[in-house]
């Protein structure tokens, strides 16, 4: 038997967190019999070769790795470990038969688990994704998408697990205070961030007196939505409190970035970012987030608070929020580093595992 990991989709920010945690802190927190093995959709298949740790095989395209996928799974004793997804040809190839049920492990990261797209084409393909999603060995999430998920197949095996976030060797500075109060809206730009709503709400609870960082830098080819966002934001805030950062940012100037906020403000109704949520938690720095957003119910159990963009926010309830966060045990926090080493044992354990 072989366990071979499937990063399905070329995602090079998520795609490379997930290589990095295996090459540097899996292969000697729970090292297997030999290099773990790894496809890989890549446009930069050079940029693979840092990773000494791991066997890794890349593809230019999704079809091209699902394609591979279902080459090996017709040796049944093949597993793969499919993490985030985004691949509809993966799907359909649970769907027909192509890959088994005991086959395939799947770490939702939040966007395959959710049905935003619109039309009968969206229709249609999520009712068959959501039966190939019935025919998975074991899933693994956070708790809030666990109880999404569980909801439609209660009788697929789940366990929890949270992504490997980055976290920086320093802790981040915390919020600076001497400034004005500035707020960071969404953590892409991707249209699930909901910014338009985000600047409603934001000027709704806080009016003027604030600026509002906004970073765009991914997805590529997105100009026509960053336009929208632009308009919104000079119709509200016509005196130029608003900064739309058009760029991609590096890690360490991102930790900059967010050291001069005081505020996070998410709008999206599904489980996402929460890379950018712990750095936030680390500097003590509140957020909000949807209501609908199920990530609340694994801050709840962690007892760190949670703002929604429904409530009557201000000053001091921001405030509280940061006193409530400054006073927590962040090394008890199970999405945190290394909270989140237990939950990789057991996914590893259970995936690698030989069947007698």
């Amino acid at each position: 038997m072989t366990l071979f990991h499937v990063l399905g989709s070329d995602i090079p920010h998520h795609n490379h967190t997930v290589l990095r945690f295996f090459d540097e802190v899996m292969s000697t927190e729970l090292p297997g019999a030999g290099p773990r093995q790894f496809m890989v959709v890549t446009s930069t298949p050079e940029a693979l070769q840092a990773y000494t740790a791991l066997q890794i095989e890349s593809y230019p395209s999704k079809r091209a790795l699902a394609q591979a996928v279902m080459s090996r799974a017709a040796d049944r004793t093949q597993r793969f470990f499919f993490h985030g997804q985004f691949n509809p040809q993966i799907w359909l190839a649970l769907l027909r038969g192509k890959l088994r049920r005991q086959q395939a492990y799947w770490h939702i990261w939040g966007a395959d688990l959710y049905e935003e797209g619109r039309g009968l084409k969206y229709r249609l393909f999520y009712l068959l994704r959501r039966m190939a999603q019935h025919r998975i060995a074991h899933v693994f999430a956070t708790r809030g998408d666990l109880h999404c998920f569980q909801q439609r197949h209660p009788r697929v095996p789940t366990s929890l697990l949270y992504f490997p976030t980055r976290m920086p060797n320093a802790a981040v500075p915390g919020g600076n205070t001497s400034g004005d109060f500035t707020v960071l809206l969404g953590n892409s730009g991707d249209r699930s961030n909901c910014h338009i709503e985000g600047l409603q709400a934001i000027h709704a609870q806080f009016g003027d007196r604030v600026k509002v960082l906004i970073p765009l830098g991914y997805p590529e080819n997105n100009q026509a939505y960053i336009d929208e966002i632009s308009a919104a934001a000079q119709r509200l805030y016509p005196q130029g409190q608003v900064t739309l950062l058009r760029d991609k940012i590096d890690f360490d100037t991102y930790l900059q970035l967010l050291s001069d906020c005081q505020l996070g403000y998410f709008m999206f109704e599904r489980q996402q970012g929460i890379g950018t949520l712990c750095l936030l938690m680390q500097a003590n720095i509140p957020f909000v987030l949807n209501r609908k957003n199920p990530f609340w119910r694994d801050l709840s159990e962690q007892g760190l608070p949670v703002l929604f963009s429904e409530d009557a926010l201000d000053a001091s309830s921001v405030a509280e929020a940061q006193r409530q966060l400054a006073q927590c045990d962040k090394s008890a926090i199970a999405f945190f580093a290394p909270g989140y080493l237990a939950g990789w044992r057991n996914a590893l354990s259970l995936s690698e595992r030989e069947r007698t």
